[in-house]
């Protein structure tokens, strides 16, 4: 199968090293602006039910703000105990001025 994509949110939206919470197709999705590149990863924390956007970003990890675990922002892998399940990793690209984010359907 391959990878559809769909609209998120235009380039400007997301400042620099900041996240935002969206959803999308019932999907809950933080879409991180890490130095300029777009991730997409999981939304809601694995853990703790909280949402990813609303953590810390220290470096390339992001930090859930209910119980200070941790998840690579690249790949969504649980880093940081109590954080111990992975976030899904979604594809990302740019089209235009508006940033796509893609999945395999079911």
């Amino acid at each position: 199968m391959s990878v559809q994509f769909h609209e998120a949110v235009k380039v400007g939206d997301v400042a620099q090293d900041s996240a935002v919470h969206l959803k999308i197709a019932d999907r809950e999705i933080a879409l991180i602006n890490l130095a300029g590149a777009f991730y997409a990863i999981g939304g809601i924390c694995t853990h703790g039910a909280a949402r990813l956007a609303d953590g810390y970003i220290e470096g390339e990890l992001i930090e859930c703000p209910q119980h200070a675990g941790t998840f690579e922002i690249k790949t969504g892998k649980a880093v940081d105990y109590p954080c111990t399940v992975n976030v899904k990793s979604y594809d990302v690209r740019i089209d235009g001025d508006t940033v796509m984010i893609g999945w395999e359907p079911l």
